[in-house]
């Protein structure tokens, strides 16, 4: 399973890249390295939002700096779940809304950090979505059953 977990399945969101935008796609130096499109995500009503303990095992993030992927230059044979910036990735809305990779696409929907109230909706929903799941293939064994006893479930053997 992807990072993305259920965004895959789901395909929720439609963006179209528009002719002319896909050529940045390739350009390395737009990537700010904050490592959202390196997060677990789920659709929650309507949108995609970042699960902040579920980093990919590669992700690599640095105090106050960016946050580096340990195996980008091999990830598309070691992290097979990875998704590079494509017009199938940006139609799934793998990439933040202020991603320069998305900038210019009309009505983009991506991935979303929720704050307060809403975050704890979330994570009492997220409850239910896990319980009883095996750990994703992009996750340490140690972040997920961190994650599980977080979220009060027993973790799975």
């Amino acid at each position: 399973m992807s990072v993305n977990l259920l965004a895959d399945f789901l395909a929720a969101n439609k963006n179209k890249v528009p002719a002319g935008l896909e050529q940045r796609f390739n350009d390395e130096s737009l990537c700010r390295k904050c490592g959202a499109c390196c997060y677990g995500s789920v659709h929650f009503h309507g949108r995609l939002i970042v699960i902040r303990e579920l980093p990919c095992r590669f992700l690599t993030p640095v105090e106050n700096g960016p946050a580096l992927c340990k195996v980008y230059d091999k990830r598309g044979k070691l992290a097979r779940w990875c998704q590079k910036v494509s017009r199938s990735s940006v139609a799934k809305g793998c990439f933040p809304e202020d991603c320069p990779y998305v900038q210019g696409i009309r009505g983009y929907r991506g991935k979303n950090f929720l704050q307060g109230e809403e975050q704890k909706k979330f994570y009492e929903w997220l409850k239910g979505v896990f319980e009883g799941q095996p750990r994703p293939e992009y996750l340490r064994e140690s972040d997920w059953k961190n994650f599980q006893v977080w979220l009060g479930l027993k973790p799975r053997q």
